[in-house]
Formats: structure tokens, sequence, C-alpha cells
């Protein structure tokens, strides 16, 4: 950013460690810090960062301090303070350069409560360092001022503020889902939002014949994912993220007309052609946390007829029965069946397809195919022995959901090492008291301080009972932290199972193995080299599945 006030701005790279020494002596060598988050520009631009550096121009020019360097965050959040322009300011302070940091308020320091009290009462102090927050009248070189009150009071009520926002945010589009008012960040391949409301999806002429003419593909010509994937990638059509990196005049670096099969079968499974708005597929984990974790089926805010359709009923029908009825004969036609999931155990090159003179065919690994056994070994697997593993496992889990799926969901959590329910209940149940107990002590906090001001409480009564709160608190957070996260990822764990039995109960029968059978189930397999144990020709085959990779 550029200033008028060029005069003020010390040149710091004309500084050495010993002038640096001689200024901070006589001189208040400032820092400025700036940040705007994405939940501040509700607020407008009252503290943009434009507004925000002028304000502390001014009050350093006014002031007679020195300002070392502009520090600016745009677009991080108050709650995380791993920001590059706050770690270069912090360094600043480490080596000595700067004596003095001012922001426009203790907010745009930080939201998070344990850390920016941590900062203002020991990091700073530790380093020499004056911190200024001029909305809030906190200066730590001012006399009298009761930072053992008034700081966790601020910080409780500025970490509540983006907890707060991120509920309203939520309740917001929550509400939005259900009028069938489009909520995502891009708009679906083949369509675009509209200029005048960005939650209202409009016909992509450029992208929507491509829509069409997959579904027609599988319709009419009976192809399958692989086949359709292969014609647009022959075609040079660009892919859904190409494209989208193509209209906001983004760079590209990866192979703009890859498509995969995953893309075609999301398109063709996706009801947004069919006129219909689908939301909630996925939900954050936490407003402390860019973590997205898969929603159940049940929990989607499906919304009919809110935008002009791409493909007709008739249209989608008919791709949906092509495609259910392309099960065939996997053993005399998918010569590459297994082709880029299958893996070797020791090496995790893929294993490639080979032909012997009776045609049996077999897998073996690519890695002592090309560079011999100094590599690795052959990892030699018959098609047909690979073929029926897999298919016999696939078809296990399909009875024993379809037989008890309750059951089978729980020796699933269980081998994924996660918790019983009643375990499950006692750690939400922990949680709830710990946060309660917060509440209770942000509580007596200000019942303290109450009876100080009437005389009840001596200044040092005060203190002494604030610092035991303060601990406790901060004691009781530290845990809560770390229940929260071990709540979420039994959380996720759950809806990953669920994700995995859905997928299984989709195929009601297989009895036969296809690609799309095995890209829908199956991350990859991994195969082990034979071996004699006990007399015993033994080979490990491990399957790893999608949501919640290897069961046995």
């Amino acid at each position: 950013m550029n200033f008028n006030e060029q005069s003020i701005l010390i040149d710091a790279a004309g500084f050495t460690a010993q002038n640096i020494e001689q200024q901070r002596g006589t001189s208040i060598i400032t820092a400025c810090y700036c940040r705007l988050s994405k939940d501040d520009e509700q607020d407008g631009s009252s503290i943009s960062i434009e507004t925000q550096s002028n304000i502390l121009l001014d009050y350093c020019k006014a002031n007679g301090f020195q300002i070392f360097d502009f520090y600016c965050d745009d677009g991080f959040t108050g709650t995380n303070f791993d920001r590059p322009e706050f770690k270069r300011m912090m360094s600043d302070a480490e080596s000595g350069k700067i004596n003095t940091i001012v922001v426009k308020d203790l907010s745009r320091l930080g939201r998070n409560y344990i850390e920016t009290g941590r900062l203002i009462e020991e990091t700073f102090p530790e380093k020499g360092v004056r911190f200024i927050a001029l909305g809030d009248n906190v200066d730590t070189d001012s006399e009298g001022l009761d930072l053992d009150f008034m700081l966790p009071l601020k910080n409780i009520f500025n970490q509540f503020y983006p907890a707060d926002c991120s509920r309203k945010t939520r309740q917001a589009l929550h509400s939005k889902a259900l009028k069938g008012e489009f909520i995502g960040t891009n708009a679906p391949y083949g369509y675009k939002k509209s200029v005048a409301d960005k939650h209202v999806l409009e016909i992509d002429k450029d992208t929507a014949p491509t829509v069409k003419r997959i579904f027609e593909m599988a319709a009419y010509e009976g192809y399958g994912y692989n086949k359709i994937s292969n014609i647009l990638r022959n075609e040079k059509i660009l892919t859904p993220t190409a494209y989208i990196a193509k209209c906001s005049g983004k760079s590209y670096d990866k192979e703009p007309y890859d498509w995969n099969m995953t893309t075609i079968r999301k398109m063709l499974e996706n009801q947004v052609y069919l006129g219909h708005t689908v939301n909630c597929k996925k939900r954050k984990i936490s407003f402390k946390s860019k973590r997205v974790v898969k929603q159940s089926e049940d929990k989607w805010i499906v919304v009919e007829n809110t935008h002009e359709p791409i493909v007709s009923e008739k249209l989608w029908n008919g791709a949906h029965d092509k495609l259910s009825m392309r099960k065939r004969e996997c053993k005399n036609v998918e010569t590459q069946l297994f082709a880029g999931i299958a893996r070797c155990d020791k090496c995790g090159y893929t294993l490639s397809l080979s032909t012997v003179r009776n045609r049996e065919k077999f897998y073996c690994c690519n890695t002592y195919k090309k560079r011999g056994k100094e590599a690795c070994t052959i990892h030699y697997i018959r098609y047909d022995d690979l073929y029926d593993v897999v298919l016999n496992d696939i078809q296990r889990h399909i009875f024993m959901i379809q037989n008890n799926e309750e059951k089978f969901s729980k020796q699933l959590l269980k081998h994924l090492g996660k918790t019983k329910s009643s375990d499950t209940e006692k750690l939400k149940s922990d949680i709830k008291a710990s946060e309660k107990r917060i509440k209770e002590l942000d509580d007596r906090f200000y019942k303290l301080y109450e009876d100080k001001l009437d005389g009840l409480l001596s200044e040092g009564q005060f203190r002494e009972l604030s610092r035991r709160f303060e601990a406790e608190q901060n004691e009781l957070k530290s845990k809560l932290e770390v229940m929260k996260q071990k709540s979420d990822t039994q959380e996720e764990t759950v809806q990953n199972v669920d994700a995995f039995i859905d997928e299984i109960k989709c195929l009601s029968e297989v009895s036969v193995l296809t690609k799309e059978v095995l890209h829908r189930l199956v991350d990859k397999i991994t195969v082990g080299n034979k071996e004699i144990i006990d007399g015993v020709k033994t080979q490990e085959i491990r399957i790893f599945y999608k949501f919640v990779g290897s069961i046995d």
C-alpha cells in the first residue's frame, strides 16, 4: 500500500542491529498491524485494510511514532494465528526491530480468547513490546490500566463474534436452501449464476450442450462412464474445473481435457440437470476449521423445479436405465478391469496385465517388469484369482448389510477403532459439562468485578480470585478443544461408515464385476508376494474401500 506521509516510515533495509538498538533507546519504533476477514466484511468499509491503515498512520503521525512497517493480513480469520504478516511482525519483534505494536482494536490482533490474552500479558512484555489498541483504549504502558479485568472481558466478546457470525451464516444459508436458492461457490457445469441474483441458476450456452450430450451418449448409445470420458478427452473438451479456471482468468496447471469416470458419474447422478436444486451435501465441522465432511443423503435439501432443466425426465430415465443394464461378464471383455486400482504392496506401483501362451491372464508388479528383481519382486497373481477374491468380498459385504445393517455398522466402527455409542454419549456429556462450567466462570468473573466495585472485595482478593478462575478456564478450554476434536473425528467416521453402507445398498446384487462397481466402492487393492508359511502357499490381498479403508 502507498502512503503520502513517507517521511514517517523508517527505511527498514538500512537498519543494522546497532542502529536499531540506538533507535530503540530514543524512539517508538512501531509496527502497524491490520487484519480483515470475510466475517468482518459485513461491517462495511469502516474496517477495511485501507481504513485501518489510515487510522494507524494518523495516530502515529500525531504522537510522533516512527513506523517501521505496515503488516496487513487481508482475508484471514482472527481465530487462527497462522497468518503470514502476523508471523513476519512477530519475527521483527523477536529480532528487536520494533518496540511497539499498534492496532485499530483488540479484535484485529485476534479473536481467540486464550491466545490473544497470552500475547498481550506474556509474549509482548517478555519481548519488551508496547501494545496499543486504539478503539479499546488499551495501552500497556499506561498506568492504572486494569488489564486483569478489561482484557479477558474484551477477548471473550471478540471470540464470541466469529462463532456468532458462523451460526448466523449457517442459519441464513439453511433458509436459502429451503427456498431452493443455490448456495454453492461455483455453479454446476452446464449452468452459470444469474447476474441479477447469484442464488439463481441459468443455462450456460457454452457447456449445457456437453451435459445434454453426456446423457444422450448414456441413454441412446449405451456408453458407460469410461467410454464417455474418453470421447470428451479425445475431442479436447475442457473439464469442469478447467472451464471454471478459464472463465475466472486463473491459470490451470493440470491436464485441461482429462475427463474421468468419477466426474461423468457425478454429473449423471446430479438432479440439478432436471431443474432441481440440491443443497447441503457437505458441511464444515466447525467455524474454527476448514475441514469439510460429506452429509448423508437424508440431510440433503432438495427443492424441485427451481430453474430451467438441461435434460428431460425421459432422457434422465433412459440414461439411468441403460447404465443399470450395463452389467456384463467382465472376465471376457474387461481386460483392464483393475487398471490403476491393483498395486504392489511393497513398492506401491501399479500392477500390469499380461497374458501367457495358454492365454491365461495375470497381473505383476510394473517396477519388477521394468527394472527387474533389484527393484522389486514379481508379485504375481492370476487375473481370475484376483477377480474372485474381490467379487466374493463385495458380495459378502452386501449380504451382511442386507441381513443386519446395524450389526455390520457397529462391527465396522469397532474395527476402525472408534468408541462405542455409550462412550460417545459420555464424550458429548463431558463437552456439555465443560462448556457449562466455562460459562459459570464467566458469570463469576463478572460478579467478582461487581463485588470489587461495591467494596466487598479488596484489590488483592479480586486479583487472586480472578487468576484462579482464569487458570481453571484455560485448563477447561484446552481440554474442551481436545474433546471437540475427538468428537468431530468420531462424527466424521460415523458419517463415512454410513456413506459406505449407502454405496453398498445401492448395489442390491453384484453377480459380475464392472469398472463402475469397482470405482464406486474401491480406492485400491494391494497384492503381496506369494510366500510359503508352514508348508502352505499364501498371498495377502488387501482391499481398501472408499470412506472406510481396509475392513479386514
